[in-house]
């Protein structure tokens, strides 16, 4: 098998392979749990199958006869699956949200082109955001505090992105996503508990970094 994938990447299917690694770690998991429950064991060979689909649709390497179209509602089909597993059996949201992310991304980089990176950062200020209210109910004084500095960040990088206030010295920049989602990835996600789909805001932004690193 010899590498024939010479296009550029795209934001898009970055996130899928992203996506694809996330599934494969989910599939993993899976099979941990299969002590406790069989049916574990099916669900991470889904996993493992997913993942693998995934890989050959983005043509990284040559498979021979083996092909895959790379399309946006593949992908999302996948997510979707994903996102089942997640909600059914105790397991990780990231795979699903990022898979997803990709497919909704594709289909609307079809109508009308839009930062990639952007787009990214917005979903990963929602999910912070919604930690941060988290920390807020937990009614610890060290989440509290938490909480206030990651929502006054993310606060800052909205009004950037939307370019509503000018800040002379910000702008929307790769160090600035960089620190604001090390500081959620680091002190809000973690400690975001108790609730629905918590614990990816800051990978999500740091996710929107490395796409502006790359251009996309």
């Amino acid at each position: 098998m010899n590498e024939v994938s010479t296009e550029k990447i795209t934001a898009q299917k970055l996130l899928a392979f992203i996506g694809m690694l996330y599934t494969l770690a989910l599939g993993i998991s899976y099979f941990y749990s299969a002590g406790a429950d069989p049916l574990y064991f099916l669900w991470g060979i889904i996993c493992l199958v997913i993942a693998f689909l995934i890989f050959v649709s983005l043509e990284l390497i040559d498979f021979g006869p083996v092909k895959i179209p790379y399309q946006w509602w593949i992908i999302l089909i996948f997510g979707v699956v994903l996102l089942l597993f997640a909600y059914f059996f105790i397991g990780n949201y990231l795979p699903a949200i990022i898979l997803c992310m990709a497919a909704l991304i594709e289909l609307i980089m079809q109508k009308k082109t839009y930062e990639a990176s952007k787009m990214v950062v917005l979903v990963g200020i929602g999910f912070s955001i919604y930690e941060c209210f988290i920390l807020f109910l937990s009614g610890g004084a060290i989440n509290i505090v938490n909480g206030v500095f990651g929502l006054i960040l993310l606060i800052i990088l909205l009004l950037i992105i939307f370019d509503v206030v000018d800040f002379k010295v910000l702008d929307y920049s790769w160090w600035l996503v960089l620190l604001i989602g090390f500081v959620i990835f680091t002190w809000v996600s973690p400690f975001a508990a108790g609730f629905p789909v918590v614990g990816y805001g800051g990978t999500i932004i740091l996710i929107a970094f490395l796409l502006i690193l790359m251009a996309l």
